[in-house]
């Protein structure tokens, strides 16, 4: 499009050597070209000649070898004004020579068998068979990877033992940079971050060479993405310019559009055959909007711009099972303290400012005179749509599954799950870790009104909604260096997993863990069982924005 070669980049001048580093503060201009000026231009001064009319094209194609560009007589921009082409090629996703120089780095065996045993999230994909086997990967596909990959390599072994800070170090900085440069909004700061999080993939690019994975980095791709910034100050934030929004028309409007032709002369019938499609959608509206009453456009309510939108929990109106016994509660759904953590709730909702060892005492003397309970599989949070009409109702953002093993129709034996989420402790703020803690959530249930009678009696009522949760370690201080993650495990007490029951009000979302594999990844773990066999976590800040931007 530019006029460019293979290795030149249509970003600034900057030899073939150079194009791996990062170089700021040049004009944007290619090597051998004019801003303005075409091909035709460069090669015809070149030569001395008004125009490459009569000139041989052996004389022409080497004239812009030389020039370091491709032999075009006339690109389509050459009479366009006020246009800098150079300035119109937005950088590209460099995401999947990542993930090649990890297999290489890491061994695709290694790297399919972690895939494999990733638990299961909402925002994340679990790819059973792998990624080493995957053929024609989209943008879509390599953002899912995006996802996991740093969890993937955080101890993985090395060849000839090198220590993979630097490699950890590389991954980061890509992936930090991918993640920020999405954002919907910049500010200044945000731009200085983009900058250190490319430059920390720099800083420790070169394990990939001293692995023999790569010779160099002089690929156009990369350095193009040093524009980034600029790119974002002159044409606004980079989803104004995100192909992947259109994407889903080149099946509206080509594909279907010449299947429904006789395949001869096609553009013609593909126009009228769209114009009809158009007419026909335009009237079918009409049609609905006079048989609803003629009813006026709705108001949409203006929403600020930001980086993520405000999230609300959404319940089912009926209970996946009406009545649970505490037995199958225990057994099924691994709730092995249902009824000691019912009791300490109880005494610690009527009593707010009883201590650990009030509660425990107290805890004591409740009776627990039922035995079965409602409960839910799902949790759902759903965010209003700042560009549609549509409601919360289409926008779900997050969900948390909780539900027991159970053979299907088939007779084929699924898999429990039992979702890991953020927990408030009633403290936490908008951002940060501080007032949070990580759980798996074991029981969702809600207590009928005649029991809510004799635990609570006739005073203030607890939330209609419960969860019954298995806490991990709180997040510490500080995030575990390289990789800046923070590193959690299964809370203990004298041999029993810490449990208790909250509110589900104060579950905010849902948490991807990432396993510490070790240096191999054990054999025995598979996605069902990784929560209950893998000691120690890592909280996965790259599962979805929001955790990005909120959590880190």
């Amino acid at each position: 499009m530019a006029g460019c070669g293979r290795l030149a980049t249509a970003g600034l001048q900057v030899d073939v050597d150079e194009v791996g580093n990062v170089i700021v503060g040049v004009v944007c201009r290619a090597k051998g070209w004019g801003i303005g000026h075409g091909v035709v231009g460069v090669v015809s001064n070149g030569l001395g000649l008004p125009g490459p009319w009569g000139i041989p094209p052996t004389i022409y194609r080497k004239a812009c070898e030389e020039a370091g560009i491709k032999p075009v007589y006339h690109p389509f921009w050459e009479r366009l004004p006020h246009t800098n082409i150079f300035r119109s090629i937005a950088s590209d996703g460099i995401v999947k020579h990542l993930i090649a120089w990890l297999k290489a780095t890491c061994g695709e065996a290694e790297v399919d068998a972690r895939c494999r045993r990733l638990p299961p999230n909402h925002n994340i994909r679990l790819f059973m068979n792998g990624i080493s086997d995957l053929n024609c990967v989209t943008g879509k596909e390599h953002d899912q990877i995006s996802r996991f990959i740093l969890g993937i390599i955080i101890d993985i072994q090395l060849p000839n033992n090198l220590p993979s800070s630097r490699l950890l170090g590389a991954v980061r900085g890509i992936l930090d940079f991918v993640r920020l440069a999405q954002y919907p909004m910049h500010t200044d700061e945000t731009l200085t971050l983009l900058e250190e999080a490319l430059q920390n993939f720099h800083d420790n690019k070169s394990i990939f060479v001293d692995l023999g994975v790569r010779p160099d980095f002089n690929l156009p791709k990369l350095h193009n993405s040093s524009h980034t910034p600029s790119y974002i100050e002159y044409f606004g934030t980079t989803d104004n310019y995100n192909t992947e929004y259109t994407e889903r028309l080149h099946i509206d409007l080509a594909k279907d559009a010449y299947r429904s032709t006789n395949f001869k002369d096609e553009f013609p019938q593909m126009t009228l055959w769209l114009e009809r499609k158009e007419k026909i959608f335009r009237h079918e509206k009409y049609i609905q909007w006079r048989l609803a009453g003629c009813p006026f456009p709705p108001t949409l309510k203006p929403l600020p711009p930001g980086i993520v939108y405000e999230r609300r929990l959404k319940m089912t109106k009926h209970p996946t099972h009406k009545a649970v016994k505490t037995p199958t509660l225990i057994s099924d759904y691994g709730a092995r303290s249902f009824r000691a953590a019912l009791s300490r709730f109880v005494v610690q909702f009527k009593n707010p400012t009883f201590t650990g060892a009030q509660i425990e005492a107290e805890c004591h003397s409740i009776s627990l005179h039922f035995n079965r309970v409602p409960v839910f599989h799902r949790l759902k949070f759903v965010t209003e749509d700042p560009y549609t009409a549509g409601g919360p109702e289409d926008s779900v953002v997050d969900s948390i599954h909780v539900q027991p093993s159970k053979t299907s129709r088939s007779g084929k034996e699924l898999a429990g799950r039992f979702d890991t989420a953020l927990v408030n402790d009633g403290t936490g703020g908008l951002t940060g870790t501080s007032g949070y803690r990580a759980g798996q959530i074991r029981v969702v249930f809600s207590l009928k009104p005649a029991h809510i009678r004799s635990l609570f009696g006739n005073g203030v009522a607890p939330p209609r909604h419960l969860a019954y949760v298995e806490w991990f370690s709180p997040c510490t201080a500080q995030t575990e260096p390289h990789h800046l993650m923070y590193k959690v495990k299964r809370s203990v007490r004298d041999g029993a997993r810490m449990a208790s029951i909250v509110p589900v009000a104060n579950i905010r979302r849902s948490i991807h863990l990432l396993p510490k594999f070790g240096p191999v990844a054990p054999a025995h773990w598979t996605s069902a069982n990784v929560l209950e066999e893998c000691p120690n976590f890592f909280v996965n800040c790259f599962s979805d924005r929001h955790v990005y931007t909120t959590l880190y």
